[in-house]
């Protein structure tokens, strides 16, 4: 009645204990532990990259979006103006906004606030005083900083 409690296991030709130990157990639990880890950590960086690799890309649409707005219905004018975290395109005769791109958290411009630009037909870009002279502002997210370059019909270039 014994044989039927006993619980361990043997090798027939050695006599040792068949299965894992707990310490070895414990140490493949460990290791899975630091790679499950180390795999989080880069997949948060991967996702902080594309967001500001998307902030980027918005602001490019954004100018694109106002300067073939304003050459498309001819005497309207639109501005680029930025309000806080967001920026976006408005009629200069309305107020109605054409598109608007907010910044996600971590995510800064070097743009000030207010009207930075007028587009005009046909599809030309007047910057006012407050855009950098040089036309180019950045975009920074988790360390990493974008230059951008505005050109004068709305396009806007990554440096």
């Amino acid at each position: 009645m014994s044989e039927g409690l006993e619980l361990k296991k043997t090798h027939p030709s050695t006599g040792r204990p068949l299965g894992f130990t707990l310490l070895e157990l414990l140490i493949v639990m460990a290791i899975l532990g630091v790679a499950a880890g180390i795999g989080i950590a880069q997949f948060r960086t991967l996702g902080q990259r594309q967001q500001a690799a998307a902030a980027v890309d918005q602001i490019r649409q954004l100018f694109w979006q106002g300067a073939t707005a304003a050459a498309s219905r001819g005497g309207t004018n639109f501005l680029l103006v930025r309000s806080g975290n967001t920026l976006r395109v408005e009629s200069q005769v309305d107020g109605s906004v054409l598109r608007s791109v907010t910044l996600p958290s971590g995510v800064t411009c070097s743009l000030s606030e207010g009207t930075l630009a007028t587009f005009t037909s046909p599809g030309k870009v007047n910057f006012s005083s407050s855009f950098p002279a040089n036309r180019q502002f950045t975009i920074s997210a988790n360390g990493r900083t974008h230059t951008l370059t505005a050109t004068l019909i709305g396009e806007v270039r990554r440096q």
